[in-house]
């Protein structure tokens, strides 16, 4: 096949198996080829790693042959990714006569004999080899930075933004940076983030296929279980369901094996399973005729497991980029996209959960899609700064010099950087030289290098423990299991029940059991977050009516006539007040739990329920003088955000002063905040009946 203009050899390669390219396959040659920085969205399985790899091997070819080093990189953020790459990709890079290879936790393909020219590898990884300056690298011409849309504006994303300046410095050469994602709102804002300053060139694929979604209540385990069973006579009928926790795995995956159709071709796909318990999983659920794999996120990217025929959503999934993630992995087969979104019996109030759903559909239905812009990141910036002087050995590095790490990113002038150094070596991290304006490695940080800690902007977390089943370790758990747990107790684990042997300080020692009870693992982590965006489609909706809701037939019609009773009193400028049988006050602001926090904070309140929808208080309230600026209330919002066990190390190293304006970034820089404090500033507050808006307020 030849592929004007990549050539007949590379076009072969990449798509001789393919009678036709996909359009972000065709739309993408150009510019990459040209060398911009490029950005391609696309939804899951349109082809976007071949549609940038193949123009960059093009363009790379000769250099690549020559070079005994890596000339492409490619950064993932997960190692299953990464290893899932490495089987798509080498196949058509054998056909050209190259090498890829991976460097993550688990494997090191830099040290054989002959270097990838193609290496994958994670934002950690990376980091470490920059540390130890891998000659490897030395040859880098361009980076290709998966999924996007996982790490802009978090800690990592920022930790990759500054490595990319900081390769191009080790490799005294302009890098070409192309960006993969199927979600993103605003590309500038992407770019910006992560390459402040530089032009790059959008590919977006818009053949998206017609969502077609149904909601389903399921009150009972019983009735999923029925559901299922009447969905695997299909004779395509390999499931995706999609939970929202760990635990709700163990559990959906222990009631549903060898109770329907699929027998016990369910699977459980969660980040405790060890890696290799979770490849088992992809292989065997891709291989079997029909089945159904119950799993987190972890299986929201686009590692391979085949075609699937339905996508489950047991719960709403939070915001519009995990949805469309996860739907996008199925349906590869049809030209439509089959949902089903489940309401659980222990998912809170069965109203509000069909209307999350129908505020979610409705919102990706009319593209009404935000994210926050990109945010002041400082806690990625300590890390960084702590693995530049242990790349220099702990040597004395100038102020100046450490600050230009940083000289594309408006706020971290010289003067805040100064913030966090002082901060630094007040901890023991480094050392201030005592009359050059300089600092060096202390203690600490040579401390933190020892235990391989330095490289990491991940949220703390607690203790884990390994589960062992015989000779082999299948995951691990939070060491508060440990105190939960003794010796005979059945649990659940990847769908499974277990009986617990022994216990130790580090491990839990199981073995398999047949049983239909069992207790359920403690996982960390929070709920997930309803995005503010979707309760103002909510409060959108009901002002409009539902026309044709995507509930269930035979459910419809309660949730309808609930929603009319709710529309003769809501409104956009209108602010419905309701007093229970205890006399407690319901304001139904519809500005998400976050900004119903900011605001009992800001009215003084000593008790207080902030829900999505609903500010519970015993108080009035008086908005006609709540702030319309949401950089006045930035430091009440830093404090209802504030969850220690969501910071990396790196973040409780900041100043505190530093770590609140941090905090409270993406409170300012999400334009629904805004739109929600004018409203409700402008709102009429007024009465109304409990009993037509008590499914709000539940």
């Amino acid at each position: 096949m030849t592929v004007a203009p990549l050539g007949m050899e590379v076009g072969r390669a990449f798509y001789g198996a393919f009678r036709t390219l996909r359009p972000a396959q065709r739309e993408a040659i150009a510019p990459v080829l040209a060398g911009h920085d490029v950005l391609v969205l696309a939804g899951t399985g349109s082809g976007k790693t071949e549609a940038v790899l193949a123009p960059l091997v093009q363009r790379w070819l000769g250099a690549m042959r020559r070079e005994a080093n890596t000339t492409l990189l490619y950064v993932t953020p997960t190692r299953a990714l990464a290893n899932d790459l490495l089987r798509r990709i080498q196949p058509p890079m054998e056909v050209l006569g190259l090498e890829v290879g991976i460097r993550h936790g688990e494997r090191n393909d830099l040290s054989r004999a002959r270097k990838p020219n193609l290496l994958i590898t994670t934002p950690e990884s990376l980091d470490v080899l920059l540390t130890s300056r891998e000659g490897g690298l030395r040859a880098v011409r361009a980076v290709v930075l998966d999924e996007v849309h996982l790490t802009y504006n978090t800690q990592r994303g920022f930790q990759v933004a500054v490595l990319l300046g900081r390769l191009e410095a080790f490799t005294e050469a302009p890098c070409q940076v192309v960006g993969l994602s199927a979600t993103v709102a605003a590309p500038p804002d992407i770019w910006q983030f992560f390459r402040p300053g530089r032009k790059f060139v959008t590919v977006l694929d818009e053949q998206a296929k017609p969502l077609d979604a149904v909601i389903r209540d399921v009150p009972s385990d019983q009735s999923l279980v029925q559901l299922l069973d009447g969905l695997s006579g299909s004779a395509h009928a390999k499931i995706l369901l999609f939970a929202n926790a760990r635990r709700e795995c163990d559990r959906l995956g222990a009631i549903l094996r060898d109770r329907t159709g699929f027998g016990k071709n369910v699977f459980v796909h969660h980040s405790s399973l060890d890696g290799s318990i979770r490849l088992e999983v992809e292989r065997e659920f891709q291989d079997a005729p029909k089945g159904v794999c119950v799993a987190t996120s972890t299986l929201e990217l686009g590692i391979d497991i085949g075609d699937i025929d339905l996508v489950a959503l047991y719960g709403h999934p939070g915001g519009w980029e995990s949805f469309l993630q996860r739907v996008g992995r199925g349906n590869r087969r049809s030209q439509k996209t089959n949902v089903v979104c489940l309401v659980p019996p222990s998912h809170g109030s069965r109203f509000l959960a069909i209307l999350g759903f129908e505020a979610l559909l409705s919102q990706i239905r009319s593209g009404r899609l935000e994210r926050e812009r990109p945010l002041d990141i400082y806690g990625a910036a300590a890390q960084q700064i702590l693995s530049v002087v242990a790349e220099a050995n702990g040597a004395y590095l100038r102020t100046r010099d450490l600050a230009g790490l940083f000289s594309l990113w408006a706020h971290l002038g010289e003067d805040v950087v100064e913030e966090i150094l002082h901060g630094l070596s007040q901890a023991g991290y480094l050392i201030r030289h005592e009359f050059q304006n300089r600092f060096g490695g202390g203690d600490m940080l040579h401390r933190l290098r020892d235990l391989r800690l330095i490289w990491g902007n991940f949220p703390l977390r607690s203790r884990d423990v390994r589960l062992v089943a015989g000779s082999r370790e299948i995951g691990t758990v939070p060491a508060v299991n440990l105190m939960r747990l003794t010796p005979g107790v059945i649990v659940r684990f990847a769908g499974q029940h277990w009986r617990v042997r022994r216990i130790l300080a580090d491990r839990i020692e199981i073995e398999r059991v047949q049983s239909t009870v069992g207790i359920e693992m403690t996982y960390g982590g929070t709920a997930v977050a309803m995005d503010p965006t979707i309760v103002e489609e909510m409060l959108r909706l009901l002002e409009a009516g539902i026309p044709s809701p995507a509930l269930d037939v035979r459910a419809t019609k309660d949730f309808v006539a609930a929603a009319e009773r709710a529309r003769a009193h809501v409104g956009w400028d209108r602010l419905p007040l309701v007093r229970d049988a205890t006399g407690a006050y319901y304001y139904l602001t519809f500005g998400g739990r976050l900004l119903n926090g900011v605001i009992a904070r800001w009215a003084g309140l000593d008790l207080y329920e902030a829900g999505e929808i609903v500010l519970r208080t015993n108080q009035r309230l008086d908005l006609s003088t709540l702030p319309t600026e949401p950089r006045a209330l930035r430091e009440l919002a830093a404090h209802a955000l504030r969850v220690p066990t969501d910071l990396t190390a790196f973040q409780g190293l900041l100043p505190v002063e530093m770590l609140i304006r941090e905090l409270g970034d993406s409170w300012v820089k999400t334009a629904v905040q805004e739109r929600s404090l004018q409203r409700l500033r402008k709102a009429r507050p007024f009465v109304a009946p409990f009993e037509d808006l008590a499914p709000l307020c539940a």
